[in-house]
């Protein structure tokens, strides 16, 4: 992939993790936004509350998307 199909690529990622942060947030706390609200590349959302008050853990959040077919997201630790 170069020129534009790079840039292409790029745009669709952009506004992939922008709708995403959109749509979830007042459901989870999304971290490191800029200008706007908006976020890069990423949507990075926090799940500390929800363990909280819940006891269900980002691993249980993963692994119920995997059960619906969707790519387990990047964890940190």
């Amino acid at each position: 992939m170069m020129g534009p199909q790079l840039a292409d690529a790029s745009e669709v990622a952009i506004l992939s993790a922008n709708y995403l942060a959109q749509q979830l947030t007042g459901a989870f706390p999304v971290l490191y936004t800029g200008r706007n609200d908006r976020v890069a590349h990423e949507c990075i959302i926090d799940l500390r509350p929800l363990k909280a008050e819940t006891g269900i853990s980002e691993e249980d959040v993963a692994k119920r998307l995997m059960d619906y077919g969707f790519h387990a997201p990047t964890m940190s630790f």
